[in-house]
């Protein structure tokens, strides 16, 4: 009987004192919040944070912007972004969500006060690679751009880190792309731009006497993506791309839409309208420097798709076609793989004298029956 006393009273003091601890250690962990930075959220992505001003001893409230820097660990470059002060913190929101898995430091007067990391998302599937344009394996010497597609936006800063060129299938060369310190991504960060350099392709540059071109003629070459490269909700790609090309010709011509076949659909239907271009021309611009125009000088709403590999071009009107007479509608900046647009050649040499034209647009005429 004393026994199960004396035990009951142990156990009560026992539970007692958990309680008391739990409620302290409870307390040293909100007390810890207050000088942490959290994280805000929206549809699963990092919109922003909140600094607590406990942080920023001697904070100027009329000059948050000058005081406080918020960039990636071992950058030097500032993430551009909003500042507000609520109440006991600053809040900071970026211009483009922060990168998950990535770890970012909070700079006070030009003195790290804090650091954080934004955590990866294990319930997201794994980007992957849908294209690599040019698509064609052959492309000429003077190659100028490469566009990579994903199935997710990526996160930037990271190209370099993840793309290797093979030459030969045995040598990795560098510096073939421009290291650009803003890479060059569409708006949701699904397609990237890579330019090889210009300042090698040029040939009376310094950079293309001292380097030579990027690429060489009568070459292979293999653009290796790493799996390691990460989409933005921090997830690595689902598996490694590569990419052949053989290094063909100089090309040293400008496309000419006067050469192109048309291959004009029935009216009443939504066939689509086939171009045949005799050249591979650049994707993205095939499929946002032409616009069809229609009798009564309205565009004409649908959509261009590059096809057999970038050779051919086909609009698909999103309405049935009305019988009459159109205008295909060609901006001069479009350009061919060499980056040669309707106007002018990318390269040209000074020692031949080419025609320079100046135009806008140029046009091309068909009529629907």
């Amino acid at each position: 009987m004393h026994k199960n006393i004396f035990y009951n009273k142990r156990m009560s003091l026992h539970g007692i004192c958990i309680l008391i601890l739990s409620f302290l250690l409870w307390g040293c962990a909100a007390e810890k919040n207050k000088s942490e930075v959290v994280i805000e959220w929206k549809d699963n992505h990092a919109t922003g944070i909140f600094i607590p001003t406990q942080l920023l001893p001697a904070l100027n409230k009329d000059v948050i912007h000058s005081q406080i820097q918020v960039r990636l660990i071992n950058s030097t470059v500032p993430i551009i972004g909003e500042y507000k002060l609520i109440e006991d913190a600053i809040s900071f929101t970026p211009l483009l969500p922060f990168s998950r898995g990535l770890q970012y430091e909070i700079l006070f007067a030009n003195k790290r006060v804090s650091r954080f990391t934004v955590p990866l998302d294990t319930k997201s599937k794994a980007p992957a690679i849908v294209a690599v344009y040019p698509s064609s394996d052959t492309v000429p010497e003077n190659l100028l751009k490469i566009y990579i597609q994903f199935s997710q936006p990526m996160q930037e800063g990271e190209a370099m880190k993840n793309i290797n060129v093979l030459k030969n299938n045995k040598d990795t060369i560098p510096s073939v792309f421009l290291d650009l310190e803003t890479e060059l991504w569409n708006k949701d960060r699904t397609m990237l731009t890579l330019w090889l350099d210009p300042g090698r392709i040029k040939r009376d540059l310094q950079p293309n006497i001292k380097a030579g071109t990027p690429l060489h003629k009568a070459t292979s070459y293999s653009i290796i993506i790493n799996k390691d490269w990460r989409s933005a909700e921090g997830i690595a790609l689902s598996s490694p791309s590569t990419k052949n090309y053989f290094a063909a010709d100089r090309d040293a011509n400008s496309p000419n839409p006067e050469t192109w076949t048309m291959q004009t659909p029935k009216a009443k239907t939504n066939a689509s309208l086939n171009i045949q271009l005799h050249e591979a021309l650049d994707y993205v611009l095939l499929k946002n420097a032409i616009r069809v125009i229609d009798t009564y000088g309205n565009i004409v709403n649908g959509s261009f798709e590059p096809a057999n590999k970038e050779t051919f071009l086909n609009f698909i009107p999103s309405k049935e076609w009305e019988p009459g007479n159109y205008t295909l509608e060609i901006e001069g900046r479009l350009e061919d793989l060499a980056g040669n647009n309707l106007n002018r050649l990318f390269d040209n040499d000074i020692t031949v004298q080419h025609k320079v034209e100046n135009k806008k647009v140029y046009t091309r005429t068909f009529t629907i029956e």
